[in-house]
C-alpha cells in the first residue's frame, strides 16, 4: 500500500510532464472478455423476485440493437447500430423488422427493412412506415409491396448536429416518441443542430441548441421544446417527460414550452429537473466486475496523468455513469404498483434501475425514489460485462423489452487514452446483439390483435386502456385517419395552469410553499392591476419567496405608481430577512425596467427603515438573523449616512461571522476595506474582491498596498490574484505584474505541494481554509458558500492526490455543466458565468459572487465559451502547504 502512494504521488507530480505517447502499459493487463452465447445469457442474469427474464431475440436475427417501436400489428421495428463507434461513414447502421409469429413474446422472423443507414438513432411508427432519425437527417421508410423491406424513401428534415467540426455519437438526436399531443417528439442532445426541410425553400431553418423538439407528422412543422439531456426520453400515463443523461439518471420535464403564455415580467425556473431523492449520479449495484482498462483509466485520471472527469469521489464504479433509454412503464402486465415507474440503463455498469416517481409532499413537484432504499441491488442486473441496456419499450402484451446493444466495450474513443485504446477492440461485439423481455413469473401472453384492423368506434374504446402499446397506438391510427382523438391534457393543476388566460388568485396559498404552483401562479400577473391584488392578497399569508418573487415583477413593470405603492408597504415594515429578499427583488426588477433606482432609494420614505436597522445593528443582544437583516438594509440605502457606525460595529469584538460579512457588504469605503483586507471574514474576502476588480482605482490600491508591504499575496483569494493580472485596465495590468509573485507552472505548483499529501491535516483549520478559498465557488459540507462549482460533498471522496492536483491545475478537465461563457451585450458590459437555463427569449446565467441574471437573447450581441475553468490558478499564492494539508483534511472528513 505504501508502495502505491508513493507511485501515486510520484505520478501525480510530473502528469504535466508526461504525455499519452509515453504511458506504457502491457497487453496482459486488459485481458479480453469472453461473449456469453445466447443460450447461457439468462443464467448471468438477476432479476427482481416476481419476474422472470426471456430471451426475444439475439445474433444472428438481431445486431447491436439501441432502440425499438411496435407497429399495430405487434410487429417490432428495430434500430442497429452496427457502426458504432468509429464507423459512420461505413453506413453499416439498419432498420431490422422483428415478427412474433405465436404471441409468445420470442420474435420468429427478421427482415432487414432498411440499410446502408449512418449511425442511426431514433424510430417511430407512422402510416405503414417508420420515421427514422440518422443524424444529419430524419428521413420516413415505408413498404409498399409487403415484403418486410423498405422501397419508399424520403428526407423530411436535415441539419441535425450540422456545424460540429466533429460528431460525438453519445450526443446524436433519439428518442422518437408519440407524444399526448399527437405530435412526434425527440431528444435533440448535444449535438443540437440548425435543422430545415430539404422539400420547403420557405421553411424557417430551426436552431436547436438546448432544445428538443416535435413536429406533426402530417405538417411537418418543427418546434422546439424543453430540453435537452443526451439518450433516453419518455412519456408516462399522465402526459409527463423525462430526459436523462450520463451522470443525470433520471430529469422531469416539468414543463413544455407549449403549456406557457410567455410573461415579459416574469423567468419561470429551469424546466429540467433532477428528481431522484439520491442524486442524479445515484449508487448503482452491479455485479458484473470492473472492466480492467477502466480501473487503469481511473487510476489515471486520479493521479492526472491523463485529461478526464474524476468521477464517483475516484472510484471505477457504483454510481451512474452511463444512464440511457429511460423510460415510464405503464403496461397492464406488472401489479399496479409499478405503474409509471421509470426504468433507466446504465450501459456501463450492465444493470436496469428502477425508480417510483411521487409527488414530493403533496405539490406539483415530482420525486423518484427507490422502492425499497435499504436494498442494495437493482431490478436487473448480469454478471456479464457485455449485457449493455440502451433502451426500453413496453410491448402489446404489456411487458418490458430491453434491447442489449451487447457489446465488450462501450464507451466513447474520444475518452480513451490512447495507450489504452490500442489495446481495445471497440468493434467487438458488432455481430451480436439481444432483446429481452421482462414478464411477472408465471405470464402467460395475451393475444395480441392487428389494431390496423379495427374500424374507428374499436379504437376509441382503447383510448382509456390499461395498456401504453394498445392505448397510445390507437390514438396515433385515429390521427392517421383524420380523426384524432383530444389530445391529453397536462397534469392539473400544473402545468395547465401555466397558460391560464385569468390570474389564478386562488392558488396564492398553495404558491406560498409550492415552486412551481408559484410559478404558474406568478405567470398568470399579467396586468398592473393583477400585480396590486396579488401583492394585496400575498401580505396576508406568510409569503416568503411568493413575496420576493411578485417584488421583482414590479420591479420588472417599470410601473411607477405600482412601485410606489409597493414601497409604501415595504418602507412601513419591521427589519427581518424577508423583507431585505422583497426589497432586493424589487431593486432587480427595477434594474431590469432600467428604472432609476438610485433616486428611488433616496427617497426619505425609507428613513424610518434605515433608523430601525441603525439601531439594531450595534445592539449584542439582538438575534444574529435579525442583525444581519439589518446591515443588509444599510447595505441596500447606502445614501443613509450609516458609514461610521457600519465601520465601528465591524471592528467591535465578538462580531457574529454571519453580521460581520453582512457588514462588509454594506461598506463602500474601499480605502478602509483595503487595510483591513487580512482581517476579514473569508466570505467576504471573495465578495470584496469582485467589488475591486470592477473597480479600476481599488485595483491598484490593493496592488499598491501589497507592493508597499501592508498586504501579502496570500491574503487574496486567488480569484482576485488571477483578475488583477488580467484586468482590462492596463495600468492595473502593468502594476500587477510588478506586484505580484510571477507565475508558476502547474508541474512546479505540484512538486512545491507534494508534502501537503503526507503531512497531517486538521480538519477545523480546514475549514477556515475553505472559508478562504474556495467557498465563493463552492457550497461546504456545512453547505455554506455559492454553488458556482460542484459543492464539495461531490468530490470529498476523489482521494487527496485527485483533490491537490484539480485546486492546484482547475483547467486540467471542467465539467460540461460547468463550462463557463462570455455574453457581450449591445448597451451593457459583458458578463460571465455558467448557463444556469435557457429558452427561446431568455438566458439565466450564475456570474462569480453566485448572482444571477435573467436577460432576454434580444440583448445578447455575441456569446464565447470561456475556454477554462471559473476557478483561477495561483490558489498557491492563498494557501500554504500546511494550510492545504487541512483544507485536504476537511474535503475528505464530511
Amino acid at each position: 500500500m505504501k508502495s502505491f502512494l508513493f507511485c501515486a504521488s510520484l505520478i501525480l507530480v510530473t502528469a504535466a510532464a508526461v504525455s499519452q505517447d509515453e504511458l506504457e502499459i502491457s497487453k496482459e493487463e486488459f485481458p479480453r472478455i469472453p461473449a456469453t452465447e445466447p443460450a447461457d445469457a439468462l443464467d448471468t442474469f438477476e432479476v427482481e423476485p416476481g419476474f422472470e427474464l426471456a430471451l426475444a431475440a439475439s445474433e444472428p436475427e438481431v445486431m447491436d440493437p439501441i432502440a425499438m417501436t411496435f407497429d399495430e400489428k405487434g410487429r417490432a421495428y428495430v434500430i442497429e447500430m452496427r457502426g458504432y463507434s468509429e464507423h459512420r461513414e461505413d453506413a453499416l447502421g439498419r432498420i431490422r423488422l422483428l415478427t412474433d409469429d405465436d404471441g409468445d413474446g420470442v420474435f420468429d422472423r427478421s427482415t432487414v427493412f432498411k440499410d446502408g443507414l449512418k449511425w442511426p438513432t431514433a424510430i417511430i411508427c407512422y402510416d405503414d412506415g417508420v420515421f427514422v432519425g440518422a443524424t444529419p437527417d430524419v428521413y420516413y421508410f415505408r413498404d409498399t409491396d409487403g415484403d418486410g423491406v423498405a422501397d419508399e424513401e424520403r428526407t423530411v428534415f436535415t441539419g441535425f448536429g450540422e456545424g460540429r467540426p466533429e460528431l460525438n455519437m453519445q450526443a446524436l438526436f433519439n428518442s422518437f416518441r408519440w407524444g399526448p399531443d399527437n405530435r412526434i417528439w425527440g431528444a435533440t442532445a448535444g449535438n443540437g443542430g440548425v435543422v430545415s426541410r430539404p422539400d420547403d425553400s420557405g421553411f424557417e431553418p430551426l436552431n436547436l441548441r438546448g432544445a428538443d423538439f416535435s413536429f406533426d407528422p402530417e405538417k411537418l412543422d418543427l418546434r422546439a421544446e424543453s430540453g435537452t439531456a443526451q439518450y433516453g426520453m419518455s412519456f408516462d400515463s399522465q402526459g409527463r417527460r423525462f430526459v436523462c443523461a450520463n451522470s443525470r439518471h433520471l430529469v422531469w420535464v416539468a414543463y413544455e414550452r407549449d403549456h406557457v403564455e410567455p410573461n415579459p415580467w416574469f423567468s419561470l425556473p429551469a424546466p429540467l429537473v433532477d428528481i431522484p431523492d439520491d442524486g442524479a449520479a445515484a449508487p448503482v449495484y452491479r455485479i458484473s466486475p470492473d472492466e480492467p482498462w477502466r480501473i487503469v483509466r481511473t487510476r489515471w485520471r486520479v493521479a492526472g496523468v491523463v485529461k478526464g472527469v474524476v468521477e464517483g469521489g475516484g472510484r471505477v464504479s457504483g454510481y451512474f455513469t452511463a444512464a440511457t433509454g429511460v423510460h415510464a412503464y405503464w403496461g397492464d402486465a406488472f401489479p399496479p404498483d409499478y405503474r409509471d415507474n421509470a426504468f433507466i440503463g446504465d450501459a456501463g455498469s450492465n444493470l436496469v434501475h428502477r425508480k417510483e416517481i411521487k409527488a414530493k409532499n403533496g405539490s406539483a413537484e415530482l420525486v423518484a425514489t427507490r422502492p425499497d432504499p435499504d436494498e442494495k441491488t437493482e431490478f436487473l442486473r448480469s454478471r456479464d460485462n457485455w449485457f449493455r441496456p440502451t433502451s426500453f419499450v413496453t410491448g402489446p402484451d404489456g411487458c418490458l423489452y430491453v434491447t442489449d446493444m451487447y457489446r465488450e466495450v462501450i464507451e466513447h474513443p474520444w475518452s480513451l487514452p490512447e495507450p489504452i485504446k490500442k489495446h481495445l477492440d471497440l468493434n467487438s461485439g458488432n455481430d451480436r446483439g439481444r432483446i429481452y423481455r421482462v414478464a411477472p413469473s408465471g405470464f402467460e401472453p395475451p393475444t395480441i390483435p392487428d389494431l390496423g384492423s379495427f374500424g374507428d368506434d374499436e379504437l376509441e374504446a382503447l383510448l382509456d386502456h390499461a395498456n401504453d402499446w394498445h392505448r397510445t397506438t390507437a390514438r396515433r391510427l385515429l390521427y392517421e385517419r383524420g380523426k384524432p382523438a383530444d389530445p391529453a391534457p397536462p397534469v392539473a393543476p400544473f402545468p395547465a395552469a401555466l397558460s391560464s388566460e385569468l390570474a389564478l388568485f386562488d392558488f396564492l396559498e398553495e404558491a406560498a410553499d409550492d415552486r412551481w404552483m408559484r410559478a404558474a401562479v406568478l405567470n398568470s400577473l399579467r396586468t398592473t392591476d393583477d400585480l396590486a391584488e396579488a401583492w394585496t392578497r400575498s401580505r396576508a399569508l406568510s409569503s416568503g419567496a411568493l413575496g420576493s418573487e411578485l417584488a421583482a415583477m414590479v420591479g420588472r413593470t417599470g410601473d411607477t405608481p405600482l412601485i410606489e405603492h409597493i414601497a409604501g408597504d415595504l418602507a412601513g415594515e419591521d427589519v427581518s430577512a424577508e423583507l431585505v429578499e422583497q426589497i432586493e427583488a424589487l431593486r432587480t426588477g427595477m434594474g431590469r425596467s432600467k428604472s432609476d433606482w438610485k433616486t428611488f432609494a433616496a427617497s426619505t420614505r425609507w428613513s424610518p427603515l434605515t433608523e430601525q436597522a441603525a439601531a439594531i445593528l450595534p445592539d449584542a443582544d439582538q438575534p444574529v438573523p435579525k442583525a444581519v437583516a439589518a446591515a443588509r438594509v444599510l447595505a441596500i440605502f447606502p445614501e443613509s449616512g450609516k458609514g461610521e457606525l457600519l465601520k465601528q460595529t465591524l471592528l467591535a469584538p465578538d462580531v457574529a461571522p454571519p453580521v460581520a460579512e453582512a457588514i462588509v457588504s454594506a461598506i463602500y469605503d474601499f480605502d478602509f476595506l483595503i487595510d483591513r483586507f487580512a482581517q476579514l471574514p473569508g466570505a467576504s474576502k471573495s465578495e470584496v474582491a469582485n467589488r475591486i476588480l470592477a473597480n479600476a482605482p481599488a485595483s491598484r490600491k490593493f496592488l499598491e498596498a501589497i507592493d508597499s508591504g501592508k498586504l501579502t499575496v496570500s491574503d487574496a483569494p486567488a480569484s482576485l490574484v488571477d483578475g488583477l493580472r488580467q484586468h482590462k485596465n492596463e495600468e492595473v495590468k502593468s502594476l500587477a505584474e510588478e506586484a505580484l509573485p510571477p507565475v508558476v507552472s502547474r508541474a512546479d505548483v505540484l512538486e512545491n505541494y507534494e508534502d501537503a499529501l503526507t503531512i497531517e491535516g486538521d480538519r477545523e483549520r480546514g475549514r477556515a481554509a475553505f472559508a478562504k478559498a474556495c467557498i465563493a465557488c463552492h457550497l461546504s459540507h456545512e453547505e455554506e458558500g455559492i454553488a458556482l462549482g460542484p459543492p464539495v460533498t461531490t468530490f470529498a471522496s476523489a482521494g487527496k492526490d485527485s483533490l491537490l492536483a484539480n485546486i492546484l491545475d482547475p483547467n486540467r478537465e471542467v465539467a460540461p455543466q460547468f463550462q463557463p461563457y462570455t455574453f457581450e451585450f449591445h448597451n451593457e458590459p459583458p458578463v460571465t458565468g455558467i448557463i444556469l437555463s435557457e429558452n427561446a427569449s431568455e438566458v439565466t446565467v450564475r456570474m462569480p459572487g453566485g448572482i444571477d441574471r435573467t436577460f432576454p437573447r434580444s440583448e445578447v450581441a455575441s456569446m464565447a465559451g470561456l475556454g477554462q475553468s471559473l476557478m483561477p490558478e495561483g490558489l498557491e499564492n492563498t494557501l500554504s502547504v500546511q494550510e492545504m494539508a487541512d483544507l485536504l483534511a476537511y474535503i475528505a472528513a464530511p
